[in-house]
């Protein structure tokens, strides 16, 4: 009974591993591979949107470190710049897991990224997969944001959330209040399975507003108002802060380029022929 009892323990822990491997716990082991495998198709569309925001332990497995200032393996990654995202979007298109997907990854534009987020809905907000559409009453249950995260009073919020549009500094003021963004997929996703499309953190885009950069969706820091699907900001490319994000867009890799990359992978060098005996 004594060694029995010893076991019980040792069991429990190998039937815990067991039990988070069933639940996606082997996605912790390999974060790339599933930023790959959760690439949602865009229905009508050529391309794919992220079904999350790109975590903090996906941005570490492929640049290998965490910028981000308030930390959380499944939060999303923060205070990377658009410049950042770029230099991820280079290492992880060199990526074995990505290169084997066949698709190519990047930012969505600023349309890719609104239909996405809009889900087939007719008004501000997205459509759910009950048909319903969001309205700004309803959007906790999609949206992480200032008025449900924090509690100050709701002119107060609109007040910091103007503020936030006019002000980039707005970021360093004391907020006294421990407030963050929050672990990826925790509210509910829009028709197509996408989450947090609206708030928790703004997302990086790949469309041009002169010398800026578009970023749309909203974030923690902000107030309902701004994540109508429609809304858009513009910020320099080497912009920071600890509401900025972003989520991949891919789409399939040329048959030209997979047929390339596949010959150059199996090409090996012919060894040199040596001169017979005798041979002059």
């Amino acid at each position: 009974m004594k060694r029995l009892a010893f076991l019980l323990p040792l069991l429990a822990l190998a039937a815990g591993a067991v039990w988070l491997a069933a639940r996606g716990g082997g996605a912790r082991r390999a974060p790339v591979e599933r930023l790959v495998a959760d690439m949602v198709p865009i229905p009508g569309r050529d391309y794919r949107m992220g079904k999350y925001e790109v975590t903090q332990a996906q941005w570490e497995a492929v640049m290998g470190e965490n910028p981000s200032n308030f930390k959380g393996a499944d939060h999303p990654v923060e205070c990377v710049s658009w410049d950042d995202c770029q230099a991820f979007l280079e290492k992880l298109n060199s990526h074995p897991a990505a290169r084997a997907s066949g698709l190519v990854f990047r930012l969505p534009t600023e349309e890719e990224w609104e239909t996405a987020c809009r889900a087939g809905s007719t008004n501000a907000y997205c459509r759910l997969a009950d048909g319903s559409e969001i309205t700004e009453a309803t959007l906790g249950r999609v949206a992480w944001f200032y008025e449900n995260l924090s509690t100050r009073p709701r002119w107060l919020a609109r007040f910091l959330a103007f503020a936030e549009r006019l002000v980039d500094r707005v970021r360093e003021v004391d907020w006294s209040e421990t407030l963050s963004h929050k672990p990826v997929g925790r509210k509910e996703p829009n028709a197509w399975g996408l989450h947090d499309m609206h708030g928790n953190v703004w997302e990086w885009t790949e469309t041009a507003d002169v010398e800026d950069r578009v970023l749309s969706g909203g974030s923690w820091l902000s107030s309902a108002w701004l994540f109508e699907s429609s809304i858009r900001v513009g910020l320099s490319p080497s912009g920071r802060g600890n509401d900025l994000g972003f989520r991949l867009c891919a789409t399939q890799r040329p048959a030209a380029e997979e047929t390339h990359a596949e010959s150059a992978e199996n090409a090996e060098p012919k060894p040199h022929a040596e001169p017979a005996e005798g041979a002059e």
